[in-house]
């Protein structure tokens, strides 16, 4: 009867064992999921009809009011000189905003044109028009979405579509973040030249007929009458 007894105890204990291993395994299950899970963030950019401005959208499982910095950059290239060597080359950061993810969702406005003297142009030709007629512009605009850098670990499903890539960037400190770019061939704007006024003076001068010049001259070698002499 005891040895019964001590059987069904050490029964017990042993299913009890097994049943906290199987239950702290659940609990478990979720944390490994969550850590496994891929971040996702789209970007779609689109004309809006006004001239010089954009529609960035975009969809993402970031957290409520994650800050995503977009701006719109265009490439610029100096004649003569090799577009593979990077330090060859130029930017210019046509246009910069933030906006938050609203209910996995985002969305702004970016205006690529600054009001200047000469019409609405982009900063590179409004910072300096003589060294802006040196530059050699890209014909393409390259839209940026970026979050901000983490030492948390992100893991992203490589989703690289035409004129479209999402990708995990690295900084020099060793932070990361996610980016999301796309391409958008758009011209940039002819700036308007001033046009500068003749110093040329015009004068108007009166054309006598040669016979009237005769005239004149006939009267003036005609002899004086003798009254015509002061007394």
């Amino acid at each position: 009867m005891k040895s019964l007894q001590q059987f069904l105890r050490k029964f017990a204990s042993s299913t009890l064992i097994s049943l906290l291993i199987l239950c702290t395994g659940c609990t478990q299950m979720p944390f490994l999921s969550s850590s496994q899970q891929t971040t996702t963030l789209s970007m779609q950019v689109e004309a809006t009809g006004e001239t010089g401005v954009y529609k960035i959208s975009g969809q993402t499982n970031l957290p409520e009011q994650t800050q995503i910095t977009v701006q719109a950059i265009r490439a610029l290239q100096i004649p003569g000189r090799d577009v593979q060597i990077a330090a060859e080359r130029s930017y210019s950061i046509l246009a910069k905003t933030q906006v938050s993810v609203e209910k996995g969702k985002w969305q702004i406005s970016l205006n690529l044109l600054q009001p200047g003297q000469n019409g609405a142009l982009e900063t590179w030709q409004q910072s300096n028009q003589e060294l802006a007629l040196k530059f050699q512009p890209d014909n393409q605009v390259r839209f940026l979405a970026l979050t901000d850098p983490t030492r948390s670990s992100i893991s992203v499903q490589s989703q690289a579509q035409k004129n479209q890539a999402t990708s995990v960037q690295f900084t020099a400190d060793g932070k990361s973040y996610l980016q999301t770019e796309q391409w958008m061939s758009i011209e940039p704007p002819t700036a308007k030249v001033a046009s500068q006024k003749s110093g040329t003076t015009v004068v108007k001068v009166s054309v006598q007929p040669v016979n009237k010049v005769n005239d004149v001259k006939e009267q003036i070698d005609a002899a004086l009458p003798v009254n015509a002499f002061m007394r």
